[in-house]
């Protein structure tokens, strides 16, 4: 019975990442289907918390996973009082003054356009800079996020009617749903995923592809300035390059 419950501990362990070993590499992550959500069983699944997951196995690293809101996620990062990463994060010149990356984890679909199903404003492919110079209409933001290089720089300079929010994906989406905004920039993969969620399927929402739209980002672990080299340079040996 010792040994059965002793190899039950181990199973879980494997399956969740979930060890007590004070010096493990906390991996900081937020609910984010389709890239990262909590099991039932504590595990963390998703499609980069599974590329992670994977990673980690292959170079032997222990490791735990840790449910953190993005923004508070870069504040301990910055304070670098951990050895920790945050899953899934852009790379920016402005980040890299305080963390390390690892190689790239995963390249996005290009990035499109959600919105009202019945808002003629967003017949076929629009381009990003005719949504951006159209005053009537209202972006909905998230407050701490980057919408990759190409994008922020079209926000800074262009300077889109916009309002920012630090709720959830799904609270945003109904925010549009409900015209109090008019729509949201969104990788694809995540859209899709929500927009088939059954609280969000009939709120009235549509995905816009735009015209000429930006190339996907690519998502790395970002780390503490305390997470040695080493360690990554075995993280990074461990990773599949995405395509």
């Amino acid at each position: 019975m010792i040994r059965a419950a002793l190899a039950a501990v181990v199973a879980f362990i494997a399956a969740t990442g979930v060890v007590c070993a004070e010096d493990d590499l906390v991996i900081y992550f937020h609910q984010r289907p389709p890239y990262s959500a909590k099991q039932a069983d504590g595990s963390v699944k998703g499609i980069t918390a599974d590329i992670v997951t994977q990673a980690m196995s292959v170079a032997g690293i222990p490791y735990r996973w840790e449910e953190l809101p993005s923004a508070r996620q870069m504040e301990v990062l910055k304070r670098d009082e951990d050895k920790a990463c945050g899953l899934g994060w852009f790379k920016r010149p402005e980040r890299e003054e305080f963390a390390k990356f690892s190689a790239a984890i995963y390249h996005d679909l290009p990035t499109i356009v959600v919105a009202r199903a019945t808002d003629q404003r967003f017949a076929g492919t629009p381009s990003i800079d005719a949504l951006f110079a159209d005053k009537s209409l209202t972006l909905l933001t998230k407050t701490g996020y980057s919408y990759g290089g190409e994008i922020d720089g079209k926000i800074a300079t262009q300077k889109p009617n916009a309002r920012a929010d630090a709720s959830d994906n799904r609270i945003m989406l109904g925010m549009v749903s409900r015209e109090r905004v008019d729509y949201m920039i969104m990788a694809e993969e995540e859209a899709k995923d929500l927009l088939t969620q059954s609280d969000i399927a009939g709120s009235g929402l549509a995905i816009y592809h735009l015209a000429n739209p930006p190339a996907g980002e690519y998502r790395y672990l970002m780390c503490s300035k305390s997470v040695p080299d080493d360690l990554i340079a075995r993280i990074n040996q461990a990773i599949t390059p995405p395509q």
